[in-house]
């Protein structure tokens, strides 16, 4: 495929639908370095318009599989995929436009190494990530299926219902089912709006529920208190399949607590029982003094 195709093929990557969701407008596309903003709006924020940081993560997540597609060698018929995604967060944007840029920093024989980054249109940095992209020729098979879990709890605790009415998660049909001693299991039904161009649930959604359910999962180690202070210190996520019209689940656990912070790891489901992504994520909760 020509380098204007595989600049064809990154531009489409950023008018799939979950990037129309978010409201992403482009910028700059050229071999190897893509870069575009995003303008504010409430459906992407948290209460207090604060940017949700799953929409941070996406806006990273989409600059480094565009950047890879920019240059990428290219078949007539090939597999593309984000396969981790590493993010720390450095910064909040409060009620403005965000931008973020890729830049590939090592272009393989299939993995291309994409360093993200994200900020607010005076240049403040607010995130930056690395994510690794895979292109291989031709089809390839799905992961074998994990056991189904039949012990899902349907009954979360009475704040959980004020934990996922934040815009963001709301807008994107994010259900928290249950939180409980360390544990929380987190639904995301698919959408067509939510879905990339192949019709299966965008990396970016996948990537911002795993966010989610990590930060639950943390959540349900405490008593919520007044004067809390919160925030995700980083996540990282490997994706291993789409979930191409298909609902998936989020099965996160607290690994193990230091004072204010929590380390929890992810795992998301389909519900064919088909693996889709593996994360980690560092969350901080400050309780008052």
């Amino acid at each position: 495929m020509t380098d204007n195709s595989a600049l064809r093929v990154a531009e489409s990557s950023i008018h799939e639908p979950y990037c129309r969701f978010l409201g992403l407008q482009t910028a700059v596309i050229q071999p190897g370095k893509v870069a575009f903003k995003l303008p504010y709006r409430d459906e992407i924020s948290n209460p207090g318009r604060q940017v949700h940081g799953g929409v941070v993560s996406s806006a990273l997540g989409i600059a480094g599989r565009a950047a890879a597609l920019s240059q990428a060698e290219l078949g007539a018929t090939f597999t593309a995929s984000t396969i981790e995604l590493n993010v720390v967060y450095l910064s909040s944007a409060v009620g403005e436009d965000i931008a973020a840029e890729g830049v590939v920093l090592r272009r393989g024989k299939e993995l291309s190494h994409v360093r993200c980054t994200v900020a607010n249109q005076e240049g403040k940095p607010l995130a930056t990530g690395i994510s690794i992209f895979r292109t291989v020729a031709g089809p390839e098979a799905a992961p074998a299926p994990l056991p189904s879990d039949k012990d899902l709890d349907d009954t979360p605790p009475p704040f959980a219902k004020s934990m996922g009415g934040s815009s963001y998660i709301s807008a994107a049909g994010i259900e928290i089912k249950s939180m409980k001693g360390g544990h929380a299991r987190v639904l995301l039904p698919y959408r067509d709006d939510l879905a990339d161009g192949g019709g299966a649930l965008h990396e970016g959604v996948v990537g911002a529920l795993v966010d989610t359910a990590g930060a639950m999962a943390a959540w349900s180690n405490i008593t919520p208190t007044a004067g809390m202070r919160v925030s995700t210190v980083s996540i990282d996520v490997n994706f291993s399949a789409a979930a191409a019209g298909q609902d998936v689940i989020a099965h996160a656990r607290t690994i193990t607590r230091r004072k204010e912070i929590f380390f929890n790891r992810v795992e998301v489901v389909a519900t064919s029982g088909t693996p889709v992504a593996l994360g980690s994520v560092i969350y901080r909760i400050v309780l008052p003094e």
